[in-house]
């Protein structure tokens, strides 16, 4: 069941964040890639958008960003008021402590801006997983037991961890603000993880083929109060491309289709590709239709359509807690796509 606050959601104004995965443009330094995240974070501020999260990827040519927390808190000293965070941080290649300290350290300096986003993916292929991890591939079965943890360190309940370390606690204790803390996922078994461990859900809508809601009611029904939420908090992640026209959103939305292909095959993707290079490669019969269905579950649409869109996906889902992916090879067209959608509310 919803929470009354999300039942309400009909009446409100759309919560937007911005989830930036700091996309490579091919042929462009990753320099200027983290100077155009920063300046996007910027403008997002402007825009009034409610948060921007950066994502961790390791060896993966097509995205800048490995240290999503690094680059949260230079942007945080770079702006005022949107929050600033992680989406996400992943959980299998780090301590709880380690995370805990950095979450509690930036929610200390910058209270109530700072927003934890955790995930389970290896962020990178496997070679990057035994880099990380001194030549081993890192157990994904304690997860559980990291997020507790966590929540705990952040809280400063020590008895959730005292059997194995004591009176330990996390520095520096005592925060004002308690940070947002959101667990990624798009599947059941994500949803349960969130649920029983008091955290928001954040829901990878855009690497599913169609709306499916079963996750979402798993969490929402099963969530159980924590230290760090009382109530359940949903969020959708959507990918979305927005221009002028129909024809001009479609075709700047295959950059990024292509690298979710890439992504699904198994591939690190690649740099974005510029859409000329993205139609010749359409000219195969196999490329085509396997793009086509990626395409299908990204919002293509243009400033009179994208409201109808995203009211779709409230509606659907029951929350007006939206963040919005949009890996678009041209700069202004990617910056102008991001002012469209925060012009469109509820």
């Amino acid at each position: 069941m919803a929470s009354q606050s999300e039942k309400d959601f009909t009446k409100k104004t759309m919560k937007l964040s911005i989830l930036d995965q700091s996309p490579v443009v091919m042929g462009e330094h990753t320099q200027d890639t983290l100077h155009n995240s920063i300046e996007l974070a910027q403008w997002a501020e402007h825009l009034g958008y409610e948060s921007i999260l950066f994502s961790e990827h390791h060896g993966v040519p097509g995205y800048a960003s490995s240290s999503p927390e690094i680059l949260a808190a230079v942007i945080l000293g770079k702006t005022q008021k949107i929050k600033v965070g992680t989406a996400g941080i992943m959980l299998r290649n780090y301590s709880a402590y380690k995370i805990s300290e950095i979450t509690k350290l930036l929610a200390s300096i910058f209270p109530g801006r700072f927003v934890l986003g955790l995930g389970k993916a290896p962020g990178g292929l496997k070679i990057s997983s035994l880099a990380l991890n001194g030549d081993k591939l890192p157990t994904i079965s304690n997860i559980s037991e990291k997020l507790r943890d966590i929540a705990a360190y952040i809280s400063d309940d020590t008895s959730i961890t005292q059997e194995r370390y004591g009176d330990l606690i996390a520095q520096p204790q005592n925060l004002q603000h308690m940070p947002e803390v959101w667990w990624l996922g798009s599947g059941n078994n994500s949803a349960k993880e969130a649920a029983k461990n008091g955290l928001g859900y954040s829901f990878s809508h855009f690497l599913m083929d169609n709306k499916q809601n079963e996750s979402t009611e798993i969490y929402r029904n099963e969530f159980k109060r924590g230290n760090l939420s009382e109530i359940p908090h949903l969020q959708i992640a959507v990918s979305v491309s927005v221009a002028e026209n129909y024809d001009t959103a479609k075709r700047n939305a295959l950059s990024m289709a292509y690298q979710f292909l890439e992504a699904r095959r198994g591939l690190a993707p690649s740099p974005l590709l510029h859409p000329d290079d993205i139609e010749e490669k359409m000219l195969s019969p196999t490329e085509n239709d396997d793009l086509k269905k990626i395409l299908k579950n990204i919002i293509i649409a243009t400033p009179d359509t994208i409201h109808k869109h995203l009211f779709e996906i409230t509606t659907f889902y029951q929350t007006n807690n939206l963040i919005i992916l949009s890996n678009i090879y041209d700069k202004e067209s990617r910056f102008k796509n991001f002012e469209w959608i925060s012009n469109c509310d509820v």
